[in-house]
This record gives structure tokens, C-alpha cells and sequence, in this order.
């Protein structure tokens, strides 16, 4: 899924692209309006349907792009094509929303592809490009061979399963929920940064946070007492603790601490790109850590 962070990198790149300066002889200074017979002619050379292009043309205004920008975001939403399916339900609509998102990115990257930015602004552009194929990343999409692809080994990439792992943290109780999204956060915003060996890390401690928390909750809830904090601060302990409990089988165990090793050994995978490790190591981190919380989930509902 296209998530809202990415929607709105594609809308700034695409108002960008579609727009036209209007030179203000007396002042000295200028505006931008959307360039409407380039849009519409991108969009109809790219196979979009009639509504959409005509659509398109309503977001003109005589003195700024904002409504391009949003009429773009909502797509996300359902908003955008709300007229052209006056029977649909807003799921329904969303659904038709990604996959216009995600044609429009993929359209935009090919067109830069083809047609490199060059002259006044291009290194501000060259960075917006960059900016919304990592952004995709995050998503789960890989730009190549003009096409984008979906990565299935990536999960909980989207802002619905975000949300579900921040639902299923909050309706377990867990505690430092504030510290532990903090770090998840940060993982993506140094993803962002290019700030490889960071984003790791934080992914890495949102891991600790998730396995820390189960542990004292299962302590506190189902034996009665306190995690002794020789367990508390020691992640190798709070591992051996979850499975010695039950709430992990050995080679669970195993997979935890495997990957729990990967995210403490940043720099160290040579034959892969930096931006690969993160995303991905990203995504092993929220797996591993909604499937320890289902664990509890299941042990709670067995006790009650």
C-alpha cells in the first residue's frame, strides 16, 4: 500500500513538474499556476480514464497549484474520486485511490527516467525524485526496469498495519508506548536521512522495547511479581525469560536472537546495499515484534 507519507512526496513532485510560472512585468516578482494541457496530456498518453484527466482540469486556479497537490493526496483518501463512484463504499474508493498512486509514481519515475532534470532547480528536483522513491521503499515498492515492484518479503509497510501494531500494543497494556514508537519513528525518519547504521539501530531498540515490556507485563499479570532487573536490562535475559515461560518455543528463541544479531551488526552485510539493510532489517524487526505480541495475546485469552 501507498501510505499518506508517500502520497504527498508524489503530489509535491508532480505539482513541480506541472506547473507554470507567470512573470509579473511591474513587481519583479511571480507565481505558479498548474500547467493544465500538460497534465492533461501526461495523463491521457498514460492510459488514465476520462473522469480522471477531466478531474484534473478542476484544480486549476488562477494564482497557486495547492489544489493539484491535494486533489493528488486525496487520491489517497478516496476524496479525489468520490464524483466517479457515487456507489462505491469509501474502502472501495481507497483501493481505487492506490492503484492510481501507484501507476501515477511509477509514470512520474519513468518520465525523469527518460527525461533527466537538467538546468536551474534540477538538483532540487534530482532530490524530490530521490525523496519519493525512498519513501516507496518504506512502502514496500522497488523502482526498476521502469516498472514498481511489490517486495512480499515486506510487511506491516503500510499506515493501516502501522496501525494495527500500534492498536494490538495498546490493547495489551504494554507499557512505554511512548518510548518504543519514539524509536520506530525515528527508524523511519533516518531511513529518510540516509542515515543507515541509525535507522537500524532504532528499529533494533523498538525490537528491545516490545520484548522488554511483554516480559514485565506477563511478570506482573500472570506470575504476580516483579521482573527482577537483572531480566529487565539485559535483552539476552529477557529472551531466555520469554521462553523459559512458554511465551516462546525454542527455535522462536532462535529466530529472535537471529535476527536481534542482525540488528546489532550494522555495516557488517557487504553484498547488500545499505538502504536494502534498513528497510529490510526494518521489517524484520515490526514482524518479529507483532508476532512475540501475539504470543501474549493468545496466552492472556487461554488465563481468562
Amino acid at each position: 500500500m501507498i501510505s499518506r507519507r508517500t502520497a504527498k512526496s508524489l503530489a509535491e513532485l508532480v505539482v513541480v513538474n506541472f506547473r507554470k510560472y507567470h512573470y509579473l512585468r511591474n513587481s519583479g516578482n511571480g507565481y505558479f499556476t498548474v500547467d493544465i494541457e500538460k497534465i492533461y496530456d501526461f495523463l491521457f498518453e498514460n492510459d488514465y480514464p476520462a473522469w480522471l484527466c477531466n478531474a484534473i482540469k478542476k484544480t486549476w486556479t488562477s494564482t497557486e497549484t495547492r489544489q493539484l497537490k491535494e486533489f493528488v493526496m486525496k487520491l489517497h483518501t478516496g476524496e479525489s474520486q468520490l464524483d466517479a463512484t457515487q456507489n462505491w463504499s469509501w474502502e472501495q474508493r481507497e483501493k481505487l485511490g492506490q492503484s492510481y498512486l501507484k501507476e501515477l509514481s511509477e509514470d512520474m519515475l519513468n518520465y525523469y527516467s527518460a527525461n533527466p532534470p537538467s538546468g536551474y532547480s534540477s538538483e532540487s528536483l534530482v532530490s524530490m525524485i530521490q525523496f519519493l522513491r525512498e519513501n516507496l521503499e518504506l512502502d514496500g515498492h522497488i523502482y526498476k526496469d521502469h516498472r514498481l515492484l511489490y517486495s512480499e518479503s515486506d510487511v506491516l509497510e503500510t499506515t493501516e498495519e502501522m496501525g494495527i501494531l500500534q492498536s494490538l500494543y495498546v490493547s495489551l497494556e504494554l507499557g512505554g508506548k511512548d518510548t518504543a514508537f519514539h524509536h520506530l519513528k525515528l527508524s523511519e525518519e533516518h531511513y529518510l536521512e540516509h542515515r543507515w547504521d541509525d535507522s537500524i539501530s532504532n528499529s533494533r531498540k523498538f525490537l528491545e522495547c516490545v520484548l522488554r515490556e511483554i516480559a514485565v507485563l506477563f511478570s506482573q499479570k500472570v506470575k504476580n511479581v516483579s521482573l527482577p532487573e537483572s531480566v529487565y536490562s539485559r535483552p539476552l535475559q529477557i529472551r531466555e525469560y520469554l521462553s523459559k515461560e512458554g511465551l516462546l518455543e525454542v527455535k522462536e528463541k532462535e529466530a529472535v536472537a537471529s535476527v536481534y544479531g542482525l540488528l546489532s551488526e550494522t555495516g557488517s552485510h557487504p553484498y547488500m546495499a545499505q538502504n536494502e539493510q534498513a528497510r529490510l532489517l526494518r521489517h524484520l524487526s515490526l514482524t518479529f515484534s507483532q508476532f512475540v505480541m501475539l504470543r501474549l495475546q493468545g496466552h492472556l485469552s487461554q488465563k481468562n
